[in-house]
Parts: C-alpha cells; structure tokens; sequence
C-alpha cells in the first residue's frame, strides 16, 4: 500500500496526470488542434471525489503545472498552456464537486437521480462549458478553428469523463481509505478468469472486421456489472481500451476499417467505450443499491435478533 499512498499524494498524482496529459495531447491532435481524446481530467476528478473540498490545493497545484509542462511541450505551446492548464483544472474540479454532490443526494438509495446527474452534470454541462472557454483561448493563442475543435473537445472531454471517471474513483477510493484495488484473495482466480476472457473476447472482436461483433464486449461488461463485485467490473473498461484502442490504432479490427478519417476513428472508438460503460454503469448502480439495502436489512435483523428477550 506504500506505493499506493504514494501514487494519490499530490506528486503522484501529477505525474499520473502529466504522463496521461502527454501520451493523449502527442497521440490524439490529429487535426493539429486539441486533443481528441482526454483522461486526465478523469484521474484528477477521480482523485479529489475521494476528500473533502478543502484540501484539494495541493493536487490542483500539482495537476496544474503538469496540465501546463504538457501543453507547453506536446501540444499548442507555451502561450496557451497557462490559460488551458486553468482551464483543465477547473473542469476536474467541476466534475468532482457534481460527483461529491450527486453522491451525497442520492447515493445509494436513489440510483436513477445519480445516473441522470452524471450523465448531465458531468458528460454534458462541464464539458460544454470548458470547451466553450478553452477553443476561444485555443484560437486566440494558436490560430485554430473554433468551431471543429469546439466538437472535438466536447466529444473527447465528455468522453473521457464518462469512461474513466467512475473506474478512478473507485481506485482512490480504496485507496484512501486503506483498501487494496484488487479483488479480495479468495476470489482472485475467478477475477483472473473474468477478466483473462473478456480479453480474449475483446482481442479476437478486435482482430476481426465484422463490426456486429462489437455487440459482444458491451454484453460481457453489462451482464458482469449485474452480478460480479466492483472490483472484478472497474477494469474491465481499461482492458477494453488497451486492448481495442492499441488494435485500431494499429489499423486493425472493424473500427479501424471504417471509411473515414483516422482521428475519427478514434473518437468513434472512444465513443464505443463511453456507450459501453453508459450501459454498464445503470446496472451498476441498481446492484450497489441493492447490495446496500441487503446490509442494512441483515445489520437491522442482527439488532433485533440482540434485543429479543431470552425465552426459558
């Protein structure tokens, strides 16, 4: 667990958010523009979720000067990378406060209020709103179109929120409150199981063109969120990125075989994993409320199991 304390301490965190910064703003501006795709606002929002407000400075401060050494070397220059790193981090911070606020409404009694939050609060309004602001600073600093990467920040941002967030959430909120990320020992050789074949399953949809396979990892993921622990379904979307996103980068498998532009392709790559879990996450839900309701019935049954009176 040491060097997981280290890995959700302010400097751990940054270099996270730098390494993620800089492998998606070198990888995905295919227009020469903004990334296309974006997760580290995800592994920041993740991150704060799991304290309270009032100590979030240190890592925005670290994350901040990791947004900006990122922009300034790999993407639109030193010019924009103050007013993008603001940017970047007022977007996790947004995206954190609607998490701690959904939670703290409707979590988990009311699981349809929270799926609706996350969906608005987080995939729509606080990626609208950053990109709004970050395009007119992207056009004024470096000459780009306003309108392309408008959609292109929206998508990526949005995007990226919606599939990364819940997974780095449920990883520093293990992490701090002293719990290992991993399934418990007794059922590690049944999550290497799971998880060994829907690797499989994604590596041979993936080597494929037939795009109608891409139904079946989206079915593999819903169906494991309705009855597997959270720890066996949270990285099963990271195995689908790495897996799926590694082939149709490589040009191979159906997405990549679509007659459209590369960073397209990309994007509607990531789109596929965003409606993956999208699908997931609702089911999800509904067994974390029930899982909760169980306990509280069994806790409730134990109390009055001890306050019965003896019968001789």
């Amino acid at each position: 667990m040491r060097f997981a304390r280290f890995l959700a301490s302010p400097v751990g965190v940054g270099i996270v958010f730098f390494a993620l910064a800089a492998l998606t703003i070198s990888f995905a501006r295919f227009s020469g523009g903004v990334a296309m795709v974006w997760v580290a606002g995800a592994q920041l929002a993740g991150r704060l979720v799991a304290m309270p407000e009032e100590r979030w400075g240190p890592w925005l401060v670290a994350c901040g000067i990791a947004s900006m050494l990122a922009t300034g070397l790999f993407g639109l220059g030193w010019a924009a990378s103050i007013p993008l790193a603001a940017i970047n981090i007022v977007e996790a911070s947004a995206a954190a406060l609607v998490m701690r606020r959904i939670s703290i409404a409707f979590w988990p009694a009311e699981t349809l209020e929270w799926i609706a939050g996350f969906y608005i609060g987080i995939g729509l309004i606080t990626p609208l709103a950053s990109g709004a602001v970050a395009t007119i600073v992207a056009h004024l600093t470096a000459d780009v179109p306003i309108l392309e990467n408008f959609t292109h920040w929206i998508i990526g941002h949005s995007l990226g929120l919606i599939t990364c967030l819940p997974v780095f959430r449920f990883v520093y909120g293990r992490w701090s409150r002293g719990r290992s990320c991993l399934p418990s020992v007794a059922d590690r050789p049944f999550a290497i199981l799971v998880l060994g074949l829907f690797a499989l399953l994604t590596t041979i949809v993936f080597v494929l063109d037939m795009r109608a396979l891409l139904v079946f990892p989206l079915l593999f993921v819903v169906v494991g969120a309705a009855v597997l622990d959270e720890s066996m379904v949270a990285p099963m979307p990271v195995v689908l990125i790495a897996i799926g996103g590694a082939l149709t980068a490589l040009d191979m498998g159906p997405i990549a075989l679509m007659d459209i532009a590369y960073g397209d392709r990309i994007q509607f790559f990531q789109l596929y994993v965003g409606i993956t879990v999208l699908a997931g996450l609702p089911v999800a839900c509904e067994r974390s409320r029930r899982m909760a309701e169980l306990r509280h019935m069994r806790e409730q049954l134990a109390r009055l199991g001890l306050q019965e009176p003896l019968v001789h």
